[in-house]
């Protein structure tokens, strides 16, 4: 294999490996010395995950009785599911990454398409409450982190460090935007280094923002309420053309939501208003992802107005799912081939 590999010029053999998907790609390192030592480079890793054109996958996974710690994730959009003990939930995608945590000082970072895990130990017992995390990476640096608050706790963890960073009050000039009466978390999207968290409290919506750069919170005002209509609540956070996005519900009008795009911090406007099945799960791109009273998925375009259906049913899926609150989540991610694998020098290998 090597001898019939050598006959082709090594630029042009570069090219077809970078649109590969990356399924192929681990079989590819099996097949030849000189496409392993390729496919492996920190280098290749980075210009594949930026050409590769490959469609975004479908992850599904099913959490099984939220009220029950000892229920494992299970992956089941796939048909070698993967199973996880002690994790009740997931979020991401950041480079194909995710971070899937559950019971007391559990966390992991994941990536699906290579199957590998890297386990994360939380500084400090978190017994009470399930702590709001986030996933990023730091765009000088190209370093992925995690971060985590619970009311008056916070810290946030350096793949390049190995180590976390517990915050302390002397780190904030003010009191910390998340050391105050508690507030709901209604949903949460990443962007351009940012990690968002929806917060609710008596209707008041808020953003908190940590940006993952700088190491630091901000505060940011939610769309101011429409006194024109009172019974209108937020209902989750998506990303719309590359902006963060306030979905609405409006309690009157059934089945109507507004998305209110962030134009600035603390900017906002009126985008949309819309009508459309309730039982969102999730969301990628324009769309929104619901499924039905048959637990079939399908996708609804708010630009378009047109629903697709995504190809996969299960029982899992239930139709009384509100939006990120479900015994089930579900993604669209684009797969990579960076590996959080420890190094033996304590670097991330990536």
């Amino acid at each position: 294999m090597d001898d019939y590999v050598a006959n082709f010029p090594e630029d042009t053999v570069n090219e077809i490996l970078l649109r590969c998907p990356v399924k192929l790609l681990l079989r590819f390192k099996c097949a030849c010395k000189n496409w392993y030592a390729l496919i492996k480079t920190p280098k290749f890793i980075q210009q594949h995950l930026k050409k590769n054109r490959s469609p975004l996958q479908l992850l599904i996974y099913d959490i099984g009785d939220i009220d029950d710690d000892s229920c494992p994730m299970t992956l089941i959009s796939e048909e070698n599911s993967q199973t996880f003990l002690g994790m009740q939930d997931l979020i991401g995608y950041v480079d194909g990454l995710f971070l899937m945590y559950g019971q007391i000082n559990s966390a992991a970072l994941w990536n699906p398409a290579t199957r590998e895990v890297r386990s994360l130990h939380l500084p400090s017992p978190i017994i009470d409450y399930s702590p709001n995390f986030g996933l990023g990476i730091d765009p000088l640096t190209n370093d992925y982190k995690v971060v985590y608050f619970l009311h008056y706790k916070a810290a946030v963890y350096s793949c390049r460090r190995d180590s976390w960073r517990v915050f302390k009050i002397e780190d904030f000039d003010k009191p910390p935007p998340f050391d105050k009466e508690v507030r709901r978390t209604y949903g949460t999207a990443y962007l351009n280094g940012n990690y968002y968290w929806l917060l609710i409290n008596n209707n008041i919506s808020t953003i908190l923002l940590f940006n993952f750069g700088r190491e630091m919170f901000e505060e940011i005002e939610g769309p101011d309420p429409d006194p024109k209509s009172p019974y209108v609540y937020a209902f989750g956070m998506m990303l719309l053309d590359d902006s963060i996005a306030i979905l609405n519900k409006k309690m009157v009008e059934k089945f109507y939501y507004d998305i209110w795009v962030m134009i600035q911090p603390g900017v906002w406007n009126k985008l949309i208003t819309f009508q459309c099945f309730p039982h969102f799960i999730s969301c990628y791109d324009s769309s929104l992802i619901l499924v039905t009273r048959a637990s079939r998925l399908f996708s609804y375009n708010i630009r378009t107005n047109k629903t697709r259906y995504l190809g996969f049913q299960h029982s899992c899926l239930k139709d009384d799912a509100a939006f990120g609150y479900s015994g089930c989540g579900v993604f669209y991610y684009k797969e990579s081939l960076i590996t959080i694998k420890q190094q033996e020098d304590g670097e991330l290998d990536h």
